[in-house]
């Protein structure tokens, strides 16, 4: 269901004190421990790349999180950038907005590109092992004498090929998917 043009949403980019900001007492999301570190972790490496979306009375619609973390590293009095709505929302509104941020439209993760990337990186920067469709012992190179498990690909069918080089691998990874072959890269 759009907004039909009469209440047409526009934002504006603000800099705001973390204690003008006021939490949705309903907020659905949560932080653990580790993730929470994991997103101070960010803000000293890049800053505040995400902004937090308020009301322009200070009620957040998104960043909870990252006022939580932010307060508990700079203190309350921490001045950050924030998106202010033209409008209030309504509490209906609110609640799809979050599923739409968090959850409904947010893309998901392309396992098969990820497979190619430095796993013991990717779950220092926040994955699990259980978030893998795939063998992460494989993938880190655990036990170089191990075979790449294959069970866990969610195919019907399954075939693996040795390659003598990284790029005869990537040129067959290019080639199969031109073809629209569904294929994933295995490292061992």
């Amino acid at each position: 269901m759009a907004l039909n043009s009469k209440q047409q949403m526009f934002w504006t980019n603000e800099k705001r004190k973390l204690s003008d900001l006021k939490p949705w007492q309903r907020n659905p999301r949560q932080i653990k421990d580790k993730q929470a570190k994991l997103l101070a972790e960010s803000f000293s490496d890049f800053g505040q790349v995400e902004t937090i979306a308020i009301s322009a009375n200070g009620d957040i619609y998104n960043g909870h999180q990252r006022l939580s973390v932010l307060a508990g590293k700079y203190g309350m009095d921490y001045e950050v950038d924030v998106r202010v709505s033209s409008r209030d929302l309504t509490e209906k509104e609110r609640e799809r907005l979050t599923v739409y941020l968090h959850r409904g439209a947010t893309g998901e993760w392309d396992f098969d590109e990820l497979a190619n990337w430095d796993m013991s990186d990717l779950l220092t920067w926040g994955f699990e092992e259980s978030d893998f469709p795939f063998d992460v012992a494989s993938a880190t190179n655990e036990g170089a004498d191990a075979e790449p498990q294959i069970d866990n690909i969610p195919s019907q069918f399954a075939i693996m090929i040795d390659c003598d080089t990284e790029e005869q691998q990537a040129d067959l990874l290019e080639r199969f998917s031109e073809e629209g072959i569904r294929c994933k890269a295995l490292i061992s």
